[in-house]
């Protein structure tokens, strides 16, 4: 079966969302503005994309060979990634960090660790235990991923409660941790007038 969006859009004709083909004299003005302006912030979204991954990749490379060549002169072969490190120019205004963070999720075991959390605030009275609740049911809220966020489950593995049966539903939520992959980052810096080192922000969210 073809598929439709790899037909060929003869002129004067557009595909619509759905994928039909629409004559571009029944598209309305502001639609076909909305659509360039749109496009446009798409494609250049991409293009930085790519650059990205490129300056990534690159970064990468660079400092596993200045690595490298660091080893040779100590006649040790330091191949692969070894940990966190950190470069600064000889000035010392710019400074690059490689940082490797490991993935965290939960096993099924969270549930039952759920569960204990829960039955052990009920068995001291919701009512005097607000406030820990709160924090109880916070911490085992999905997220839009559909998944526990393990720095609200921490927050509330910090809250400092001594009760044995709080113990053990603390013991059975670190036995539901697993460690499922790691990442690398790479975090450029530059110091400002203050001394201080300040991320050069690469997230179109925070610039």
């Amino acid at each position: 079966m073809t598929d439709s969006k790899h037909i060929p859009i003869p002129e004067g004709w557009v595909r619509n969302a759905v994928g039909n083909l629409v004559h571009e004299s029944e598209v309305r003005e502001q639609d076909k503005l909305r659509d360039r302006v749109v496009t446009d912030i798409a494609t250049e979204a991409n293009r930085l994309h790519e650059a990205l991954k490129a300056l990534k990749t690159k970064a990468l490379a660079d400092i596993e060979d200045l690595i490298s060549i660091a080893g040779e002169k100590y006649d040790m072969k330091l191949g692969g990634p070894k940990g966190n490190v950190s470069l600064f120019s000889f000035d010392g205004r710019y400074k690059v960090l490689r940082v490797f963070s490991d993935r965290v999720t939960f096993t099924e075991e969270m549930e039952v660790a759920k569960a204990k959390v829960f039955e052990c605030i009920r068995s001291w009275g919701e009512e005097s235990n607000k406030h820990l609740l709160t924090l109880a049911t916070n911490a085992f809220r999905l997220n839009r991923q559909g998944e526990i966020s393990v720095s609200r489950v921490a927050e509330m593995m910090r809250a400092e409660i001594d009760d044995p049966e709080w113990k053990k539903a603390m013991e059975a939520v670190k036995d539901s941790l697993i460690v499922c992959g790691s990442a690398v980052y790479i975090r450029v810096q530059e110091r400002r007038s203050n001394g201080q080192y300040e991320t050069i922000n690469l997230d179109i969210a925070g610039v």
